[in-house]
This record gives structure tokens, C-alpha cells and sequence, in this order.
């Protein structure tokens, strides 16, 4: 299964291809995934839903986000984007995925560079629960 995942994300990181490229943000890495689906938000933004063999239910694995949305170039380096990606108030051309990426940041804390190129991973795999504050009414 992961051949399938590694197939895919080979297509959307070519430049040879007409898919425009995408900055991927890993947010939580399976160990062996059974199956993956791929669902289109708007904007463009790829969202990797996943399965894996030893947990039950779907998690988020990644999301892909195209370079531009980001307002950036396809031969930006990482260090730019990253910069685009840990402050959202930065991108001014697509306000669905500055929305998007305040929401990464908010569940899952900072963005963090990884190896490859154009490839990052969030600081934390689970999402941080917001917990509601003053007296809370009872539902019957």
C-alpha cells in the first residue's frame, strides 16, 4: 500500500507533469497503511485520509497544499516556504488556504522542515483538544 502512496506523491512533487507541484505536510506517518484515500478541498488542497493495519478508523496522514496558492514559485526553496507555512499572515493570494493552514497550526502547534524537498511534518501527531472553560450546560 505505501508503494501506491509513494507513487502518488511522486507524481505531485514532478515538474515534468501539468499537476502544479504541492508543499506536503505530513501530519501523522503510518506504519503500515491498508489503504489511503485522497480528497480534494477546495482550493486545490489535497487531504491524504489513511488507514492503518494496527490502529481502527481513518486518520489524517497528510495534506498538500499547492505552492500557488502560497504565492511562491515551483525552484522556491524549503526555508521560503516554510517561512509562508509557520505564518500564515504572510499569504495574501488565497484566503481559503491561509484559513487552512491557521487551522493546521492551531490543531497540531508548528511546522517543522523534514529531509526531502518540499516535504514537512507537524511538531505533533494528535490533535491538541480544546477544552471549553466556565460552567457548561447539562444536554437532556
Amino acid at each position: 500500500m505505501s508503494k501506491r502512496l509513494d507513487e502518488f506523491l511522486s507524481k505531485i512533487h514532478t515538474t515534468k507533469n501539468k499537476i502544479p507541484e504541492y508543499a506536503t505536510i505530513i501530519i501523522r506517518p503510518g506504519k503500515k497503511l491498508l489503504d489511503f484515500k485522497i480528497k480534494k478541498e477546495e482550493d486545490n488542497i489535497l487531504k491524504v485520509i489513511a488507514h492503518d493495519q494496527k490502529a481502527s478508523g481513518w486518520f489524517l496522514h497528510s495534506v498538500h497544499i499547492p505552492l500557488k496558492n502560497l504565492g511562491l514559485s515551483y525552484e522556491s526553496k524549503d526555508k521560503e516556504i516554510l517561512e509562508y507555512l509557520s505564518n500564515p499572515n504572510k499569504i495574501t493570494k488565497s484566503k481559503l488556504t491561509k484559513e487552512y493552514i491557521e487551522d493546521i497550526l492551531r490543531k497540531y502547534l508548528d511546522i517543522l522542515p523534514e529531509k526531502k524537498k518540499h516535504f514537512f511534518r507537524t511538531e505533533r501527531f494528535k490533535k491538541k483538544k480544546e477544552f471549553r472553560t466556565g460552567t457548561q450546560m447539562k444536554g437532556f
